[in-house]
């Protein structure tokens, strides 16, 4: 969608001839991006370089704003913007769209993946790919998957088995699959704002979260929840959408630029947890944390109960547990 100045006067459209940038201004494609993340987060400066390199390789063409931390809107909202056209593109979570698009919930199988290498590497695979085309029955197109780390438990007190966990109150993402997960071992899922959950903590409005490495550390929860299970029982990606109606306005050369561009800063954001994710671990323990490792085993019969829900729903898990295997 182009940004258009209607010039009412002659004297204007010749001044607006004889000058280039303003030419420029005319011909622009003003790309508008939302994210819920603040502004130091990786997301966020994921879609930051985005708009940098885009100016770059465009010479100007593309102008592109960034809006972090909801302002316009908790990512429902955004979704909407995106269908009608009134926001050109969103960086958001899969786990929204898994309330949109059953098949997304695939993409949270547990022990699908290790670790954040092995998620970027099938996240980028065929599998996934593949999956991007289901944005068009919401009217975007999508570009790409990225990653928000892998999910762990904290809590207030330590759990040795999943056991433990019946009858506690864990923050949760509030989406289908995640809430399967947790509701099969009695826990009971409790959607609390992420700037609230320190306070949730410290009030015992929840007893734990499931929760990535870089909030852990970053909202500073080892103060009100001293336990970390490493887990890595599920992945957490984000996605990259753009609104239908603004994809189908550009060129195939501008589709092509902001594909290759997407994709160049998703990179980039992989290796920034691959990087960071280790970092963090050794932080938290730096704090004192009781951190313990659990595996597969930890969750019992949960892992088979939730994959007799949610296979037939989101058969995109058969693939993706297929190209899992051979990465490792």
């Amino acid at each position: 969608m182009e940004r258009r100045t209607f010039l009412k006067t002659t004297t204007l459209a010749a001044a607006a001839l004889a000058t280039p940038g303003l030419v420029r201004a005319q011909s622009a494609k003003t790309l508008r991006i939302g994210t819920i993340t603040p502004g130091s987060h990786f997301w966020t400066q994921t879609m930051d370089r985005v708009g940098t390199s885009l100016a770059e390789k465009s010479g100007g063409m593309f102008e592109t704003q960034v809006f972090p931390s909801g302002q316009l809107g908790n990512e429902a909202t955004m979704i909407q913007q995106i269908q009608a056209g009134g926001l050109e593109m969103g960086f958001l979570t899969v786990a929204e769209f898994s309330n949109r698009i059953d098949d997304m919930s695939a993409l949270f199988a547990p022990y699908l993946v290790p670790d954040v290498t092995h998620a970027s590497k099938l996240l980028t695979g065929a599998t996934a790919t593949g999956m991007l085309d289901q944005f068009s029955n919401l009217g975007m197109k999508g570009l790409g998957f990225g990653l928000g780390g892998m999910r762990h438990l904290i809590s207030r007190d330590e759990a040795q088995t999943s056991a433990d966990l019946a009858g506690r109150k864990y923050r949760i993402t509030p989406f289908a699959a995640l809430r399967d997960f947790y509701g099969l071992m009695g826990v009971a899922p409790t959607p609390v704002p992420l700037p609230g959950l320190f306070d949730a903590l410290a009030n015992g409005q929840v007893d734990g979260a499931d929760i990535d490495l870089e909030l852990a550390w970053k909202l500073k929860l080892y103060d009100q929840a001293p336990n970390l299970k490493t887990t890595s029982q599920m992945m957490f990606p984000v996605v990259a959408v753009v609104s239908g109606r603004y994809w189908a306005a550009l060129s195939d050369e501008e589709k092509m630029m902001l594909s290759e561009t997407v994709s160049e800063q998703i990179d980039w954001l992989f290796s920034q947890y691959i990087e960071f994710e280790p970092k963090w671990l050794d932080d938290l323990k730096g704090t004192g944390m009781n951190v313990t490792t659990a595996d597969p085993a930890f969750f019992g019969d949960t892992l088979g109960k939730w994959s007799g829900i949610w296979e037939p729903k989101a058969p995109s898990i058969i693939g993706l547990r297929e190209e899992a295997a051979a990465l490792m």
